[in-house]
């Protein structure tokens, strides 16, 4: 058996005695001189076998025992004296030495105690072997479970908490994320843990460039950012690209080679679990549609936005309910038959079906009123999704056959989450107030749909003779007469302080008149406009010289004597909607103003049309 020895010996005639024995019996030896040189070698190599004198200057070869026990407790150790008595004494075994061997030493003696050390030290290495093959054993069989239990777990939701759990546990790291692609191919924040702050997490990337190159690999890759390193890891099944896992902060300062081979397989069978999460998702839907309109029902409805709700509190996101009902079904199914008020309900969820993300649910609360899910979506994009909502029931032949026998009086409702509710009926409650005030809205009221948007500029100015616009206590207010000269800029100037103390907050705004001016004080109220003003300002009128101004866009209409007759503003945000027409005289200014929303709303959309201006 071959082994590393080391001998220890004062006497160098022993030494070369004993090295020369040893060596010819196929052990490797290194000799030393004194305990200090002894301890010098230990600490640069390891040896199997450690054979001292007892009797040496400095360190006796019991000191010597007890050091290399100290660093290691398994080191085999064979004492050797001249002196008879040391066998079997109390000192030594105290030191721990495994036997002793007294001078002269007979060849066939040493050879029987190194053989014994040298198998005890055979006998520990498989035993440590094989007590880590088991634990390697173990911890692969747990990953494995873990994997396979992505493949079978109900709620694609909950999975996704699950994979960064897990990830995060396998590679020790105290913060974790998780992207998804969405149904535009863009990975989408979905959950975190941890450490992490979420206002630095990218809310959406699109996988291009640098990143799609790395993801096409389908393998972890280690990035440091900050002095911090970062373990990403790429959800990939079948080739197709299903998610980005981030992992940060490990425990031990660095990930380990071991972690992102771990991290590798729990990112496969995640990709996979992601994958049979959305089809098993596909069909659930399916069974749970109504037959004839193919909306959801509104058991799966509510299900569905208590897993949003839950989302949307955890994380601090926000999502839109928007409520739809055809107030007139009833007069339509009398009048014009049963068929004709089913092909009106199926091509209202036809056309909206067609604008709706896959990630928003329509149900079918009723005959006659429908419910919409819009995840990831303020109260702003919900009503830019009521006015693409209305343009697209427009272009559906179903409704167009049926409205040219009889209009259909559809009125929609918004709430978010959490300006308005922090549960689904709160929620509901909102989007029916909000119904009730568009029933009882100016719009609806004077019957301004069907006006181009001169016409009812017109109609709303009216004249000193014209008879007082109707009033209805449920209304927002809107008034008509004599208006303050100050009133057009005093309210830019307000909407510009408004627009400077929340500049992220998402609005549309138009200002119009006779001539584009440096000087109008939305211009000088936005001078100083952060970069990250969300909100579109427009400028209408006349081509004035004007330098260009960063968070203002112009919209030179030359010629247009209507423009030249008016001043006009809409302003049109989550938080406010407000609309001023005036027209200035030699004697007062005459305007109309109102906060009807959707009055302003109507405005707004007939405007864009009458100029071909870019909808939000």
């Amino acid at each position: 058996m071959a082994g590393t020895i080391l001998l220890v010996d004062d006497d160098r005639f022993f030494r070369e005695f004993a090295t020369d024995m040893l060596s010819r019996r196929g052990y490797r030896v290194v000799a030393a001189a004194d305990a200090q040189q002894a301890l010098k070698e230990t600490a640069l190599t390891r040896f199997e076998l450690v054979l001292t004198d007892v009797m040496m200057p400095g360190l006796d070869g019991f000191e010597l025992t007890a050091r290399l026990r100290e660093r290691d407790p398994d080191q085999e150790v064979i004492l050797i004296s001249a002196r008879p008595d040391v066998k079997g004494s109390e000192m030594a075994l105290r030191a721990g030495a495994a036997d002793c061997l007294t001078k002269p030493i007979e060849e066939a003696d040493l050879f029987l105690a190194v053989d014994r050390a040298l198998q005890r030290v055979a006998l520990r290495s498989e035993r440590a072997q094989l007590r880590d093959e088991n634990l390697e054993f173990a911890r692969y069989q747990n990953l494995h479970r873990r994997c396979l239990e992505f493949l079978a777990y109900p709620d694609l939701e909950g999975l996704q908490e699950r994979v960064i759990a897990d990830l995060a546990a396998v590679c020790d790291a105290q913060s974790a994320a998780l992207w998804v692609v969405d149904d535009r191919n863009e990975l989408v924040l979905r959950a975190y843990r941890g450490l992490l702050d979420r206002q630095f997490l990218v809310e959406k990337m699109r996988p291009d460039g640098a990143l799609a190159v790395r993801l096409r690999e389908a393998a972890p890759w280690l990035s440091r950012e900050e002095r911090s390193p970062v373990l990403y890891v790429p959800l990939v099944a079948a080739g197709e690209l299903m998610g980005l896992a981030q992992l940060s902060d490990p425990l031990g300062g660095e990930f380990q080679p071991e972690h992102v081979r771990q991290a590798r397989i729990i990112g496969d069978f995640a990709a996979v679990g992601v994958k049979n999460g959305r089809r098993m998702m596909a069909l659930q839907r399916l069974g749970l549609r109504d037959r004839e309109t193919a909306a959801y029902n509104l058991s799966y409805f509510t299900d569905y936005a208590s897993k949003e709700i839950y989302k949307a509190r955890r994380y601090g996101r926000t999502f839109s309910l928007l409520t739809f009902s055809i107030d007139n079904l009833p007069l339509v199914r009398v009048r014009l038959g049963a068929a004709d008020a089913k092909k009106a309900v199926r091509g209202i969820i036809r056309a909206l079906s067609r604008i709706i993300r896959d990630s928003d649910v329509i149900a079918k609360a009723s005959d006659q009123e429908f419910y919409l899910l819009l995840p990831e979506t303020d109260f702003f994009g919900a009503l830019m999704f009521v006015r693409r909502a209305v343009s697209a029931l427009r272009e559906e032949p179903d409704v167009q056959e049926v409205e040219s026998k009889l209009p259909l009086a559809l009125v929609g409702g918004a709430s978010t989450f959490p300006k308005d509710g922090e549960d689904f009926d709160e929620l509901v409650h909102r989007c029916r107030r909000r119904m009730d005030e568009r029933r009882a809205s100016l719009q609806r009221r004077l019957l301004l749909d069907g006006l181009p948007f001169w016409d009812e500029v017109e109609l709303l100015l009216g004249s000193p003779t014209s008879p007082k616009l109707p009033s209805d206590d449920r209304a927002e207010p809107s008034r008509r007469g004599k208006v303050s000269d100050v009133l057009f800029d005093e309210l830019q100037s307000e909407i510009a302080r408004e627009l400077m103390r929340d500049p992220g907050s998402r609005g549309l705004l138009y200002v119009g008149g006779p001539e584009i001016r440096a000087d109008l004080p939305i211009a000088s109220g936005l001078e100083s406009a952060p970069p990250e003003l969300s909100s579109r300002i427009y400028l209408l009128g006349r081509r004035v010289d004007m330098e260009s101004h960063p968070a203002l866009t112009p919209v030179f209409l030359e010629g247009d004597e209507r423009v030249a007759r008016h001043e006009f503003l809409f302003w049109l945000s989550e938080h406010a909607s407000y609309a001023l027409i005036q027209r200035r005289g030699k004697g007062a200014t005459w305007g109309f103003h109102s906060s009807d929303t959707a009055v302003v709303d109507g405005l707004i959309t007939k405007l864009q049309s009458e100029y071909d201006l870019q909808p939000y």
